[in-house]
């Protein structure tokens, strides 16, 4: 075969054949045309001695016209192969010109031979040799159409010597019948060669997709690693910085003037400026203990209010700073089967971006269940809030590390955060869904929690109410 125009990796085997093939039918093949009006001639000049001249002549006009059409048609179909269309019309289109042509053969047949004439015998037996022969190589890429093409040549040959009952005639139809089946074997054989060669190409065009799919992966996350590292040093600097001014103020104070006022807090900017540089290496240490595997899970039964509880705790004051309200509801009390520093480090990020993109809003925390997951794990904890939502062009992106979404002015993770939520929940065995509209808030959704069997009691609605 030919070179193959390149097509989409992602189609499957049998498309990527199908299209292969429909190519090879249009370019690849080459009509003997000059061998086919050599050996038309010749039929003509035998026919001649049996048939009038107009039976000899619409036996003709039907080759010519099988032929025209199928030129006809490449023409019409090579524009729509060159758009990626029409690769089954072209596959059955030449399955149907090669019955006119396998017929057209086989119309010679039955026309010129005898069995009375042993002449005529080897001349029909010479061209169906030659046709059923000549069509093994070129047609059994396809065998509908290989099939097509012989059995009409063969049949009425076979049939006209069989009917005699001489035992001659059924040696020689015995002998057309095998040499048949032996070609169709051949091309069978054929067809699964061009088979593995179009599955090795279309594994090949698969890996070389996902070479260069994997490559521009690896230079975006190599450009955006510098983006954050960028960043991450520019805010790593900022708190350095402060201590280091903090430091040398406390440095250049006359004794006399040095109150313990003033030292508590000076002290107090430094605790928070060191806690910053603390916070940036903590969270970079930690996603790359999740990425290698190293980071290690300890499951242990949980209380899942006593969960929901700590998280509320830990976000009162970003709520109240932010005079956002905060509710944390649960109709029933469930036992989760959980590494409790993951839970709460996953719900913690849920909370803390719902808040902070949710100045003077509302955000709801609880539980539902779903279906579509295992029995036992279809618990899942929404997160919903009413701010600023999220655009769609951008939520495919919202777990890649190192992104940042919102301009460093309001994402002080650097996008670390979500990504690390996102692999502490394949740690748990979960996932997590995002529902998000421009100006219409979010909602995140861990699903998947492993619960345990325990009592069911109803808790009341707990709400953190910001101070306006």
């Amino acid at each position: 075969m030919g070179p193959i125009l390149n097509t989409n990796p992602q189609l499957t085997l049998a498309q990527y054949e199908e299209r292969a093939f429909a190519q090879y039918f249009l370019d690849d093949i080459r009509y003997p045309y000059i061998s086919h009006v050599l050996m038309t001639a010749v039929s003509v000049w035998a026919l001649l001695e049996r048939h009038s001249g107009v039976a000899v002549g619409l036996w003709v006009l039907f080759g010519v016209g099988a032929n025209l059409a199928r030129e006809g048609f490449a023409r019409h179909m090579r524009p729509k192969l060159a758009r990626g269309e029409g690769y089954v019309t072209v596959l059955r289109g030449f399955t149907l010109a090669m019955l006119f042509i396998g017929m057209y053969w086989g119309v010679f047949v039955w026309m010129h031979l005898d069995p009375a004439d042993p002449l005529t015998v080897m001349l029909a037996g010479a061209y169906v040799a030659g046709h059923v022969g000549g069509a093994v190589t070129p047609l059994s890429i396809f065998l509908p159409a290989y099939y097509v093409g012989v059995i009409p040549t063969v049949v009425p040959g076979v049939w006209l010597l069989a009917a005699t009952g001489e035992p001659l005639n059924l040696a020689l139809a015995a002998l057309t019948t095998t040499y048949l089946f032996a070609m169709t074997g051949y091309a069978h054989i054929t067809n699964r060669l061009h088979r593995e060669s179009m599955r090795l190409r279309h594994d090949n065009q698969r890996l070389i997709h996902d070479l260069e799919l994997r490559k521009a992966q690896a230079e975006e996350a190599s450009r955006t690693k510098s983006l954050f590292l960028a960043g991450v040093s520019h805010d790593l600097k900022q708190p350095i910085r402060a201590i280091a001014m903090y430091s040398g103020y406390l440095r250049h104070l006359v004794a006399p003037q040095i109150e313990r006022q003033v030292v508590l807090q000076t002290a107090v900017k430094i605790d928070a400026a060191v806690g910053s540089v603390q916070n940036q290496i903590s969270r970079l240490l930690e996603l790359s203990q999740l990425e290698t595997g190293a980071m290690p899970v300890r499951l242990e039964p949980l209380d899942l209010d006593e969960v929901l509880r700590h998280v509320r705790d830990e976000m009162a004051q970003s709520a109240t700073s932010h005079a956002v309200t905060v509710r944390f509801a649960s109709g029933r009390s469930y036992r989760v089967l959980a590494d409790r520093r993951m839970l709460e480090s996953i719900l913690a990020n849920f909370v803390s971006n719902a808040i902070r993109h949710s100045p003077g809003g509302r955000v709801y925390v609880g539980t539902r269940l779903r279906n579509g997951y295992p029995e036992g794990q279809r618990l899942c904890i929404e997160v919903r809030d009413n701010g600023t939502g999220i655009e769609a062009h951008l939520q495919p992106l919202l777990f890649d590390a190192y992104r940042s979404f919102d301009d460093r002015r309001s994402s002080d993770g650097h996008g670390l955060g979500l990504a690390i939520a996102k692999t502490q929940a394949t740690y748990l065995t979960c996932d997590i869904q995002v529902r998000s509209k421009s100006g219409a808030g979010s909602t995140f959704t861990l699903c998947g929690l492993r619960t345990l069997p325990g009592e069911a009691r109803h808790d009341r609605v707990e709400a953190l109410h910001a101070e306006n």
